[in-house]
């Protein structure tokens, strides 16, 4: 699989190269989304809500207001997101009721909640989401023996002994496999929040 960090396509999107917007957004539009209904929108004042985050970051970061020494590109992403659903919120509460439709659905939060709770909840729909991401291009381009063993180890806490026994390597081995499985999950991780060369 194909990997392209952050920091990568934001200077494509400064350059305005072609189709760098369109893999921006696919890259981030998803934990936004998910964010927006958790805060309570609609399916489609999601939508707009995100869309109008994007367009106001797109502005924001090709006149220089995005700052990546002050922080990594999720938190910015957020007080756009808060801003514009904050925006859209009050924007619903000032249209006509209507009738709840089939497919309406119970929010997480019936009122927007104050910006440090929604912070975190942002934090966790983030981090979901990268982890994700990096462990699906992680998985691609590692051994498979090298994955099972970190998989084992790591997320389900197998003995490395009992791994070893399983994988038909020796415990230093399954050690090492973990290692260097984690240091690249954690390059993946920076280069997908577009800090990887403030932290290097």
């Amino acid at each position: 699989m194909k990997w392209e960090t952050t920091t990568i396509l934001l200077e494509q999107l400064q350059n305005s190269e072609d189709d760098a917007w369109q893999r921006f957004t696919a890259r981030f539009r998803e934990p936004m989304l998910h964010f927006a209904s958790r805060m309570g929108l609609s399916d489609a004042q999601a939508e707009d809500a995100v869309q109008d985050a994007l367009v106001q970051f797109l502005e924001g970061y090709r006149e220089g207001r995005y700052d990546r020494s002050k922080g990594r590109l999720g938190s910015w992403l957020f007080a756009l997101m808060f801003q514009s659903i904050r925006s859209h919120r009050r924007d619903g509460f000032r249209s006509p009721k209507q009738a709840p439709s089939p497919s309406h659905r119970t929010t997480f939060f019936s009122a927007l909640p104050d910006e440090d709770t929604a912070r975190a909840e942002w934090e966790m729909d983030w981090d979901r989401h990268s982890i994700n991401r990096c462990m699906l291009q992680l998985r691609g381009e590692v051994n498979p023996t090298h994955y099972r063993a970190f998989e084992l180890t790591t997320i389900r806490q197998v003995p490395a002994m009992e791994v070893a026994e399983q994988l038909g390597l020796s415990r230093d081995a399954v050690y090492q496999a973990r290692y260097r499985v984690l240091k690249r999950l954690e390059q993946l991780r920076g280069e997908f929040d577009g800090v990887e060369e403030i932290a290097s």
